[in-house]
């Protein structure tokens, strides 16, 4: 499945680093430096992802177009991801990137494999049977657990990251063992489907005074309810 991507930065160099990475691991990317023309953009095209800067010039004079982004984003187009990326990581910004709708957030200087790990995550929520339930959920948790955090006065930021990847890893590990039960109902889904056509099939080549014929119509009928 092709899977677009819009990485928005008034930085050229971080903008062109990130648009060719990108790239490079397959995924279509667009990329804008600045927010009106990102908004633009997102009026013409879908996107499943937008990774933006969160310090650059925004909408009202301001320094923080990455917020606006995600406050147009949350408005007009909530079936698109975005992963804010800011050099000033602190709790208060990723609690306010999530209320504002932010899937996740990563602070510079970042690793490409921290960003594509991110990636693969909003790729995997999406491939679930409710997908936006999903993705949901996991904002839930990820936000009540920064509410937490920022009660906690002894905890300071530069504690937050790796405590952050360590319940990130958590949640995780809770959508796979979700995911593996959902390919069990898929499975069940599937033989259930074929057991109902095959049934179909045998009472075609039955005749009615047949003894296994109601058998074979308590059989069709169960599969069928299940399915």
């Amino acid at each position: 499945m092709e899977v677009r991507i819009l990485v928005v930065d008034d930085d050229e160099d971080s903008r062109n680093l990130i648009t060719n990475v990108l790239s490079e691991f397959g995924y279509v990317v667009d990329k804008s430096g600045d927010v009106k023309s990102a908004i633009d953009l997102l009026k013409e095209k879908k996107y499943e992802i937008v990774i933006t800067d969160k310090n650059m010039p925004g909408l009202h004079d301001n320094m923080e177009g990455g917020m606006d982004l995600l406050r147009y984003l949350k408005k007009d187009a909530t079936e698109t991801e975005v992963i804010l990326v800011t050099g000033y990581a602190t709790i208060e910004t990723a609690i306010e990137a999530m209320k504002l709708g932010a899937f996740d957030y990563i602070h510079k200087p970042f690793s490409v494999k921290d960003l594509h790990n991110k990636i693969k995550r909003i790729l995997e929520y999406r491939s679930f049977i409710n997908p936006d339930n999903t993705i949901n959920i996991y904002k839930s948790i990820h936000n009540e657990v920064l509410n937490l955090i920022e009660n906690r006065d002894s905890l300071r930021d530069k504690e937050l990251h790796p405590l952050l990847k360590s319940i990130d890893q958590k949640i995780d590990y809770f959508f796979q063992a979700q995911k593996k039960w959902e390919r069990v109902l898929i499975e069940q889904r599937e033989a259930l489907g074929n057991i109902a056509a095959f049934v179909e099939q045998i009472k075609e080549t039955l005749e009615p005074a047949n003894p296994i014929s109601s058998l074979i119509e308590k059989i069709g009928k169960e599969a069928n309810k299940r399915l």
